[in-house]
């Protein structure tokens, strides 16, 4: 009887095995550029959002010290933002960032004032946490006034590289950044 000939038999195999090893491997280089590309972002966002709070921090100093922010204030906030991104991004699309800048004062000690919540750009950044949840960060000054507490959000859309192989929407990238205020 004559032996088998394995040779035969294994005819094709390499060809499965590399078909899944190669989709195996482009999905790895999908997820990686993916998440090359959100933690550029991230990066220049949380760049941008902690300089655009320090600017609200010290409106005292640039805004003849108004303590109420204003619809005017957030407008050129918005603008020094798009152009910082425009000049970070290579391709910056307007439609696709959004800011948010909030701001929470005091009367006086304990007693809040009205959040000023203010949103512009073409998407609408969702934070997970008020900004009144935060007001445990909050001090009293040595003259004891309550201090009141600012933060900036930035969220940009990016691609979607990852999500569109698995059918999930991974796109919304966010940063935001708190301060106390003068």
């Amino acid at each position: 009887m004559n032996a088998p000939n394995l040779k035969s038999k294994q005819r094709g195999t390499f060809s499965i095995e590399f078909a899944i090893v190669g989709v195996f491997f482009s999905l790895l280089l999908a997820f990686s550029g993916d998440v090359i590309i959100k933690l550029s972002v991230k990066g220049k966002l949380d760049r941008l959002s902690y300089s655009l709070v320090n600017i609200v921090k010290e409106r005292t100093q640039l805004y003849d010290a108004d303590y109420q922010l204003t619809a005017k204030e957030v407008n050129d906030l918005d603008t020094l933002a798009k152009r910082s991104l425009q000049r970070t991004f290579g391709a910056f699309e307007t439609d696709k960032y959004g800011l948010l800048v909030e701001e929470l004062s005091f009367k006086e000690v304990g007693k809040p004032n009205p959040v000023i919540a203010e949103n512009r750009g073409g998407v609408t950044c969702e934070v997970a946490q008020s900004i009144t949840d935060l007001e445990h960060l909050t001090v009293v000054s040595n003259r004891g006034r309550e201090m009141p507490l600012y933060r900036v959000t930035m969220c940009y859309e990016t691609s979607n590289w990852i999500g569109d192989l698995l059918g999930k929407k991974f796109t919304n990238v966010m940063s935001d950044s708190v301060v106390i205020g003068r």
